[in-house]
């Protein structure tokens, strides 16, 4: 039975076609150390209706425990994208999700794979929109620096004191939410507020480190600040979804500033 009120107008609907939303998601496996566990993903992804997979520095790939251990799904595996580090993987994506198995202490927004799923079901509506969820390695997970670059955190709730979960089990859990919401009705097509495509992670990372410096020639930032200091703005403007006219005004701005400064 379908989950409406029949006294409602209905809704627009499901996607007409859920897997080009898929096509639309990546997942990225930071420096996967154990191959068995990259076979394992693709099986996740396969079994949930993914193809996108990118490495990141794997220490053994190809292998044939990862082709054992995809069970049907070695073409994900040959189609893999290896990249040397994370910017390098992320460089083109508007969205970049972290995974991480701490949900406190974090200064991006933390959600659960559920909602997950509905935030990404309607930022994917724009077809040009790519985004990505990034997974750690295995015994530590992502750095906090590799965190920061992310415009959301993945945290998938356990009970008792054991919260780490195996890397196949994690993408299998994430991408299971994120199958279901697809299939469920549609958002908005189209955000009016919204006059561009959101920035790729590229793009973000040229605005911090043109931040960092212009703030640092200003003598707004200090040392022994940054660290902890850039971390909290590059939090409050992942947060903000920048598009990327936004960012090449924020960018001019900051021109402008050091050129102010320089002047008689």
């Amino acid at each position: 039975m379908p989950d409406t009120d029949p006294d409602q107008p209905s809704g627009p609907g499901p996607d007409p076609n859920p897997d080009r939303l898929s096509g639309q998601l990546v997942v990225i496996l930071d420096r996967p150390a154990h191959p068995g566990n990259i076979g394992a993903v693709a099986r996740a992804m396969g079994n949930t209706g993914f193809s996108r997979l990118r490495l990141v520095a794997p220490r053994q790939f190809p292998h044939p425990d990862a082709d054992a251990y995809a069970v049907g799904c070695t073409g994900i595996l040959e189609q893999a994208e290896i990249f040397e580090d994370i910017p390098a993987a992320i460089a083109d994506l508007h969205l970049v999700v972290a995974t991480s198995n701490r949900a406190r202490g974090q200064r991006q927004v933390v959600v659960t794979p559920d909602e997950l799923g509905i935030t990404l079901r309607e930022t994917l509506q724009q077809p040009d929109i790519r985004a990505g969820i990034l997974f750690g390695t295995e015994r530590t997970g992502l750095l906090s620096e590799d965190v920061e670059r992310a415009n959301l955190v993945c945290h998938i709730p356990t009970r008792g004191e054991q919260g780490s979960l195996n890397l196949g089990q994690a993408v299998l859990i994430v991408q299971y939410a994120l199958m279901q919401a697809f299939q469920r009705e549609r958002g908005m097509a189209h955000d009016p507020f919204r006059e561009d495509l959101p920035a790729t992670a590229a793009a973000m990372e040229h605005l911090f480190t043109h931040m960092e410096e212009t703030l640092t020639t200003i003598g707004f930032l200090k040392e022994g600040q940054k660290r902890h200091m850039m971390g909290s703005i590059k939090a409050m403007f992942q947060r903000a979804g920048l598009d990327r006219r936004e960012v090449s005004i924020l960018r001019g701005i900051l021109h402008e500033v050091v050129a102010w400064r320089e002047r008689p």
